[in-house]
């Protein structure tokens, strides 16, 4: 599946008002008309543009610490040199819990779930890049220990998802803050597929390739892409060659590949921590020679040069762990390290690559971590950094969206504070068609059928139906699944569907890897909202759109099915009342609005994510549904189905 974001961090989005009818490539169409309503009289549409640029600021003190109390007065942001105007201001801290279930709330009915976390979540999301190709054999083992030891003492609500950079680059476990799962992604006494105990190939599947690399963060940020709110990405390897912005004399492709790696880490709103796995090293390349790979010792340039965008400092600021007053943290003595290697003729390719982490960090608001042997702790520093932040956005004043680099600068009236932040973005038309490339699943395939056709208004919706997305909660819903009669073999038309979804493409040649004979299991999907929030007109309920997805045990897509419902089901939709829809565990006497989808799949299948939008606020709500289902009673095979009417 391919996701794009609209809205985020450092990036140009178009926030429209308007009547949202449009329907997504393959959608069912079937009306059906309400006894009692009343004739349509047209209700005057009004819209509006605003091109917006989004900033995460960490703001920090000269102890490392957040700095927490400040108001949008208090910040001046400038693009290319001249004042912006802040249009909004949020306040996001660790602390301060999400929604959750209350402690003494009934047990839901087999089959049935919640969109709401059954624990208060903290912290924004948090994604490991334990990248085994660019990591030494010899530093993967105690690498791997200390990650574990962080995984066992993390802190309580913090979600983590986990993504594997060995053969292929694999997503071994979606967003979760259950340490148990987490641990088990990484224990090598009991690896899970794809994961292996130590990657010895590294060198025939892209280390030290810079293009390879640059696919791998783009493919990350693509997952991203969507999902709401800021996500911290901690990159622990030994190596991290990428660049983030063009150098002259760079072919076009080049440039077109670094232009979408960062324009997909800006859309997602990705910080980039990148963690040296290394640890201090006694005896760099070159040290003993006194010279480096690449000429003598006067030949390095400082570490404050790079590939840092013009009008920043690559390596520079809290992204390289410097202050700018008061005493240095952990990563200034790195730092210094950094700069005694290159003052004293050490390695050009080891001083090169911190440097490098910095420039990485510096770009995407981020901070890294290098030349220290205690990789816990910089993990936990790493976790506790992007959890304290402010959001802003800016209408920019210059209204030429030419596909121009455009620098940010903020400021704050006290000089010793440190502040890390995204510096730069591409200026590129919010409304010119783009042509992007499909996202890969793990057999390199391209995951483009025609039901995942995506445009800027339903990119939220699809970035909360991806497998290991995390549970998303804007729009609250609850939702019961069921088996209807027993697996049967596929029909024709089944099959020929089924030959369409990613899960069943192989090689270059695209052909299915379908058996002549498929059993297939379909599946009832009850939806019930609050009609709380369900938003009415005079011509009646605004659309909400319906999506379920089924997926295989690697991720990949086995079939799924997208309405668009204007007026809910007949009240039997559900076979029983829906319970609370609330937090408090007391009946809601407010109304439910109902709808119901079916879904077939190959026998076998691993799992569904449903998901809800309401298509007038943009707010969507998803939750995972973990297969085989629990057993039910044998009467509730035959329950009976209706889909949603679509209008």
């Amino acid at each position: 599946m391919r996701f794009r974001l609209v809205l985020f961090s450092a990036c140009l989005v178009v926030l429209t008002v308007s009547s949202p009818h449009s329907r997504l490539a393959g959608q069912t169409t079937s009306e059906k008309p309400q006894a009692t309503q009343t004739p349509a009289i047209p209700s005057p549409l009004f819209k509006s543009t605003v091109r917006r640029v989004v900033i995460d600021v960490v703001v920090r003190d000269s102890e490392g610490k957040p700095v927490r109390g400040l108001g949008s007065k208090d910040f001046s942001v400038f693009e290319d040199g001249k004042p912006q105007h802040i249009l909004s201001f949020d306040v996001y801290e660790f602390d301060k819990p999400s929604i959750s279930l209350p402690p003494d709330a009934p047990a839901l009915p087999s089959n049935t779930f919640v969109n709401i976390p059954a624990a208060p979540e903290r912290g924004p999301l948090y994604v490991f890049l334990y990248d085994m190709v660019n990591m030494e054999i010899e530093d993967q083992i105690p690498a791997r220990q200390q990650i574990l030891r962080f995984i066992e003492s993390k802190p309580a609500g913090t979600r983590f998802a986990i993504w594997v950079n060995s053969d292929e680059l694999y997503l071994v476990q979606g967003f979760t803050s259950d340490k148990k799962l987490l641990y088990a992604a990484l224990d090598p006494q009991h690896p899970v597929p794809h994961v292996p105990r130590s990657f010895l190939l590294s060198r025939n599947y892209g280390k030290g390739d810079t293009l390879s690399t640059m696919s791998v963060l783009t493919h990350i940020a693509a997952f991203l892409n969507g999902l709401p709110g800021r996500k911290n990405l901690i990159w622990m390897a030994g190596l991290f060659p990428v660049t983030l912005y063009p150098t002259p004399g760079d072919p076009q492709d080049l440039r077109e590949d670094i232009k979408r790696e960062l324009d997909e880490l800006t859309r997602a709103q990705v910080a980039v921590y990148p963690v040296n796995i290394r640890g201090v090293v006694v005896n760099p390349e070159g040290a003993l020679t006194g010279t480096s790979p690449y000429g003598g010792s006067n030949s390095v340039e400082p570490l404050a040069g790079g590939s840092a965008p013009p009008g920043t400092t690559a390596g520079s600021g809290a992204a390289s762990g410097t202050f700018s007053g008061g005493s240095p943290d952990r990563s200034t003595a790195a730092l210094r390290t950094a700069n005694g290697l290159q003052l004293s003729g050490a390695s050009r390719s080891l001083s090169s690559d911190y440097m490098i982490q910095g420039d990485v960090a510096t770009a995407t608001g981020g901070r890294t971590f290098y030349s220290d042997n205690d990789l816990k702790a910089a993990l936990d520093e790493a976790t506790e950094n992007g959890a304290n932040y402010y959001t802003l956005t800016y209408s920019p004043t210059n209204p030429n969206y030419n596909g121009s680099l455009r620098n940010i600068r903020i400021t704050l009236p006290r000089a010793n504070y440190q502040l890390q932040y995204r510096r730069s973005y591409y200026a590129d038309d919010p409304d010119a068609p783009t042509t992007a490339k499909g996202k890969k699943n793990n057999s390199g395939d391209d995951n483009t059928p025609e039901q995942f056709a995506v445009n800027a208004h339903e990119r939220s919706m699809y970035a909360g139906l991806q497998h290991g997305a995390p549970l998303i909660h804007q729009l609250i819903f609850k939702v019961r699944a069921h088996a209807i009669g027993r697996p049967t073999l596929a029909s024709d038309e089944q099959w020929a569907k089924l030959a369409t979804q990613p899960a069943f493409f192989r090689g270059k040649n695209k052909k299915p890897k379908l058996p002549k004979a498929v059993q297939v299991q379909k599946y009832a999907i009850y939806y019930a909202l609050p009609s709380a929030q369900v938003k009415r007109t005079r011509e009646g309920t605004l659309p909400l759109e319906f999506a379920a997805v089924g997926f295989d045990s690697d991720g990949a897509v086995l079939n799924g099915v997208f309405e668009v419902a204007t007026g809910q089901n007949s009240p039997d939709a559900w076979p029983q009342e829906p319970q609370d829809l609330s937090h408090s565990g007391k009946t809601q006497q407010s109304g439910v609005y109902r709808a119901m989808q079916e879904l077939f799949l190959p026998t076998g299948a691993a799992s569904i994510r449903a998901a809800v939008r309401d298509l007038s606020s943009d707010r969507v709500g998803a939750i995972e549904i973990t297969l085989p289902l629990a057993p039910e009673l044998e009467a509730a095979q035959s329950l009976p189905s209706q889909p949603a009417k679509s209008n």
